[in-house]
């Protein structure tokens, strides 16, 4: 009898709040698109705007322990935020400072702009929470289609569909994830695309400037 093989497990080194709570809703998703086993995020204390070296110093010991933890291959998830350059770029740079280091595949996506652009990028999970996010036709308005990534103040967009409130990083990202869908996030942001390509999705191996998903 021939074992079965066991799926790649891919570790996430984050430098947010949000993404910790946040990212774990989306693994079952994330696995049966790409055959992959998600690990738990770590987070780094790092500031994603710093020098490259500076950054890579902050980053390294998280990628150490992913691998501890069993990880085939490592993803470092950083924000873009308001930096004019150009991401793949500074991920590339990123990529090359870091990776040698490691005897596992170490790869970078910047989000553009930041971890909340991916949650206002699937206007669906809102219209399930109507209570928290009455005013939910405000983020599709703005975000459809394939805009999500061009919103320079997410947060101020979750607030404005609010009533009332304020929108909180540890406790709305993970409500949020838990209602989005992997494909309607695709098709609204390039940088999210360009995460499900560094990871495996066979949608994106060719490319993630345009999305390939099924309306």
């Amino acid at each position: 009898m021939v074992a079965r093989k066991k799926p790649l497990k891919v570790g996430i080194v984050v430098e947010g709040e949000s993404e910790i709570a946040g990212l774990p809703k989306l693994y079952t998703q994330l696995g049966q698109r790409t055959g992959k086993q998600f690990l738990r995020p770590l987070r780094a204390t790092a500031d994603p705007c710093a020098p490259i070296p500076v950054l890579v110093q902050a980053l390294r010991d998280r990628v150490r322990l992913a691998i501890a933890k069993g990880a085939d291959m490592v993803v470092i998830l950083l924000d873009r935020e308001q930096q004019n350059h150009s991401a793949s770029a500074r991920a590339r740079a990123i990529e090359n400072a870091i990776a040698p280091n490691f005897s596992v595949s170490v790869r970078v996506v910047l989000k553009d702009r930041t971890f909340e652009n991916w949650l206002i990028s699937c206007p669906s999970a809102f219209i399930k929470q109507r209570s928290r996010f009455p005013h939910f036709e405000r983020i599709s308005r703005v975000v459809e289609p394939g805009r999500a990534d061009k919103i320079d103040k997410p947060h101020r967009l979750l607030n404005d569909a609010m009533n009332n409130q304020a929108y909180d990083k540890t406790k709305d990202a993970p409500k949020i994830l838990h209602h989005a869908n992997i494909a309607e996030m695709a098709r609204n942001s390039r940088s999210f695309r360009r995460f499900l390509a560094v990871t495996g999705d066979a949608l994106y191996q060719g490319g993630s400037c345009t999305s390939r998903e099924v309306a």
